[in-house]
């Protein structure tokens, strides 16, 4: 009997524990034939959908509206989604198979995307974190993908603008970071009262199970970007809105039942990273995690087991980050056009793209495929 890749890729989406990991399911199936997607900004000006293998050859190239921020991969089909950059509108679905558009949604009238989105564990329903035309608390909206996309409900994120969300290992609970920023458009307006949170929240009844906050001298360290482990540690980015030399959290942990820890950095690394962390992950094991800061131009590694800093990448405009088969090695995409592997235990950095690489930005966000 063969098993092809993708039939073996559903089977394991439906055990919720294994489905939370994508690293685990990039793991289980083998190097040959992955390849990674990203939106990135062509040198004509325009944005686009990029998929390249990890070999460093460029595969497809589907050209976007405007630009996106977040890449998804479908559990089950040979669809990848890629969502509108916040205050966007539309997600577009690509056929990797066909190498041809599936289709294009908008979003209801009056809401925004924040960027993010997530499938559920049976490849059925698309949760996505939205601005809502009137309340100030975010939503995530849920569509179904079986019934031309509607909107089947609706559920407050307990938070201003919530970005990035994952499953957790149990594949029914969802961990939002809820920024804490109100936006009008790309405009920031409430500063001086933001509060992020970090939530969890039941993605059938929108009950509000866990709800964690910094102290309130950090209430400007927006929590925006996240990654699980297959166990249940989040790993998590921040990014200050306060002055650019106080001293302040930048990346945090967290498990349930406890407080959100900050992970400490040496202070010369800490100040080089500008306040700004772009991008969390984990790696295929779990034990090792990468958190990118595209404005200081370094990425940090961690040892997650012990929450202990190892070291740094320098990738210039380094944002995108997804794990490899290899354990404690990842992928980081630059706007500058290159894509580099890196090893958590180790200082050196292999440019994927070998010859030269295309003439793109890669944005904020990358995924395997």
């Amino acid at each position: 009997m063969v098993i092809k890749r993708r039939q073996f890729l559903t089977w394991l989406a439906a055990t919720p524990a294994l489905a939370t990991s994508s690293s685990l399911l990039l793991a289980a199936t083998g190097r040959t034939g992955l390849r990674f997607a990203s939106s990135a900004r062509g040198n004509d000006g325009h944005f686009y959908l990029k998929i390249a293998s990890l070999e460093g050859k460029q595969l497809a190239s589907h050209r976007l509206p405007d630009r996106a921020h977040q890449v998804l991969a479908h559990p089950g089909n040979p669809w990848v989604l890629t969502l509108a950059r916040r205050p966007g509108t539309f997600i577009d679905i690509y056929d990797t198979e066909a190498l041809k558009p599936r289709a294009q949604i908008q979003v209801e009238n009056g809401y925004r995307l924040y960027g993010h989105a997530q499938i559920s564990t049976d490849g059925r329903y698309l949760f996505t974190s939205e601005r809502h035309p009137v309340e100030p608390e975010g939503r995530l909206v849920v569509r179904d993908l079986e019934d031309n996309y509607r909107v089947v409900r609706e559920m407050t994120t307990h938070g201003i603008g919530p970005h990035e969300f994952h499953w957790m290992p149990d594949g029914k609970t969802l961990v939002i970071a809820n920024g804490g920023i109100q936006t009008d458009g790309r405009e920031k307006l409430n500063l001086d009262s933001m509060q992020p949170s970090l939530v969890y929240l039941d993605s059938e009844s929108g009950e509000l199970l866990e709800k964690r906050t910094l102290p309130d001298e950090f209430h400007q360290c927006s929590i925006r970007h996240l990654d699980v482990a297959a166990e249940g540690q989040v790993v998590i980015a921040l990014q200050y809105q306060g002055h650019p030399v106080d001293r302040v959290p930048l990346i945090a942990a967290h498990r349930r039942g406890e407080e959100l820890a900050e992970l400490v950095l040496p202070e010369r690394t800490r100040s080089q990273l500008r306040q700004y962390c772009g991008s969390a992950c984990f790696d295929s094991s779990g034990r090792f995690a990468a958190v990118s800061a595209p404005r200081g131009n370094l990425t940090t590694l961690w040892d997650m087991q012990e929450r202990r800093f190892l070291n740094t990448a320098y990738i210039p405009d380094g944002c995108g980050l997804a794990p490899t088969l290899k354990a404690g090695e990842f992928l980081v995409s630059s706007g500058q056009g290159q894509v580099f592997s890196i090893q958590a235990l180790s200082e050196e950095r292999q440019p994927l793209f070998t010859q030269s690489p295309p003439p793109v930005n890669w944005d904020n966000h990358m995924t395997l495929i």
